[in-house]
């Protein structure tokens, strides 16, 4: 896009926006009329120079605290402080206010500095440094736009350079965020920018963990986000983020690998990455099943797939602790699936995830040679496929997705088509089990109850009788009893075995 065009589509852009968003000609009309200034900064106005779309749209207002409470008393807007320190306001619009359905997000920050240039000269990145004064927008939508660094010719060069020396002593948190930008915009870091970030990382240490979470989550929220973990780790910034993951590096394997446990968890990374974009060859016609499981929120904007990108990560952490090599010189990891968990939970508790997510990626981490022993079996069993698929869809769809992922970074350089093969069909062949026999059976009542049992058998109550109901459950759920009679049945027969 020239450079005419691109002030074009900005002017055009931001039309649409104070036109269509209830919400932004709410604002800058009582802007216009308090006689205070406003100022669209940042990422929109980066984005749509460079003909993408954003969901984040950012003010700045020497009056922001002021502007928020009138907006909210006027409007009904709800205000939510998200930032303490910049003391950055986001603005919540009440049902029928906001018309834009697109629009994701608004926030109102105070001016940093005596004045709108003082702002954008203690912003991260030059790209950033944009600012169109809202406050004197006309109806013609005639504007200057504001760039006292020259971030607009950087933007057109694919440049991403420091606002200033002290940008990243201000927030070192910029750090990754120059990571995520370079592989997300196609941005180039300078010699003098990478070389400033590689003396800065240590900074990162005084960092609060929750924000390091949130911006390693969008570096994962990308479609492709290994190179960016790449550069991180030649960088040595994520051995900061990530020291637990340390004695994975140089961890040799067994023959199936031909890669470090830790290169390898890359490259599953990777191959997961691959699928997630091609469900259709993993999954084959259940694809859009399993993507609609993934595309879930766990906690807050935190889907299924960003967790699984994570857990994928941390699904061999368990390894360098439980390796053991026999006397025939073959390398094991016996139960580092159970270790693993262990510490992937405890990391994912460090990072300050929910505990819905702290769960969902221990277990994954947990649960994930269940599928690899299935892969293996020359007959697989109703018994074993049965208890794969009762952990439920929101984990049966990502352990699948992971173990395909395993299993194509193994091949590395081989998995062709043909190797890839017999992967899909077994896969297949259990998907047609679960909707067939499977599914249809989710949700039906247990055929007994406890107090039931307690009466048949003259039990009272107590773990027998949950254990007992267990194990039904599950013999109904591997179609093995139907019938309240078939369930009494195994039950007394059990009992007897347990009295032994």
């Amino acid at each position: 896009m020239n450079g005419t065009n691109q002030i074009k589509n900005l002017r055009n852009s931001i039309n649409y926006l104070v036109q269509n968003s209830g919400l932004i000609s709410a604002l800058v009309k009582l802007a216009q009329r308090e006689g205070h200034q406003l100022y669209l900064v940042g990422g929109f106005i980066r984005d749509t120079l460079l003909g993408r779309s954003s969901k984040d749209v950012d003010f700045v207002s020497p009056r922001a605290s002021d502007l928020a409470k009138s907006l909210a008393r006027e409007t009904g807007t709800r205000l939510a402080l998200i930032d303490r320190k910049f003391g950055t306001i986001r603005l919540i619009p009440p049902a029928g206010l906001n018309e834009l359905s697109d629009l994701y997000q608004v926030d109102l920050s105070p001016l940093r500095g005596s004045s709108i240039a003082a702002d954008l000269n203690q912003r991260d990145f030059t790209v950033n440094a944009l600012a169109v004064e809202l406050s004197a927008w006309l109806a013609d939508g005639t504007f200057d736009l504001l760039d006292p660094l020259g971030g607009l010719s950087h933007i057109r060069a694919g440049r991403l350079q420091l606002c200033s020396p002290r940008s990243l002593e201000d927030d070192p948190l910029r750090i990754l965020r120059a990571y995520r930008l370079a592989a997300s915009h196609d941005f180039t870091l300078k010699d003098n920018t990478q070389d400033r970030i590689r003396e800065m990382r240590h900074g990162l240490n005084r960092i609060a963990m929750e924000r390091i979470r949130d911006e390693l989550v969008l570096i994962l929220s990308t479609t492709n986000s290994v190179p960016i973990l790449r550069v991180l780790d030649d960088d040595n910034v994520l051995k900061l983020l990530l020291p637990e993951c340390e004695p994975m590096r140089d961890c040799s394997q067994n023959d199936y690998h031909h890669q470090d446990v830790w290169q390898h968890s890359i490259a599953v990374l990777e191959a997961l990455e691959l699928f997630l974009a091609r469900p259709q060859e993993l999954l084959g016609r259940y694809a859009d099943e399993a993507s609609k499981f993934l595309a879930q929120r766990i906690a807050g904007e935190r889907t299924r797939e960003i967790m699984l990108k994570f857990g994928v990560l941390l699904n061999n952490i368990g390894k360098p602790s439980c390796r053991t090599v026999d006397k025939n010189g073959l390398t094991h990891f016996y139960g580092h699936q159970v270790a693993g968990a262990s510490l992937a939970g405890s990391l994912c508790a460090r990072f300050c995830f929910s505990n819905k997510e702290i769960d969902f990626v221990s277990q994954l981490v947990r649960q994930h040679m269940r599928v690899v022993h299935l892969f293996s079996l020359k007959r697989t069993s109703r018994k074993a496929l049965s208890r794969l698929f009762k952990l439920g869809p929101e984990l049966f769809w990502p352990l699948l997705f992971l173990f395909g992922s395993d299993y194509r970074a193994a091949k590395g350089p081989r998995s062709q088509e043909a190797e890839m093969g017999p992967l899909r069909y077994k896969i297949d062949r259990w998907l047609d089990f679960y909707h067939k026999q499977l599914k249809p059976k989710e949700g039906e009542p247990p055929l007994v109850k406890g107090h039931e049992l307690m009466n048949l058998l003259n039990l009272s109550p107590g773990p027998t009788v949950g254990k007992l109901l267990h194990t039904l459950a599950e013999l109904q759920w591997e179609g093995r009893i139907s019938t309240r009679q078939e369930a009494f049945d195994h039950a007394a027969e059990l009992l007897k075995q347990w009295k032994g």
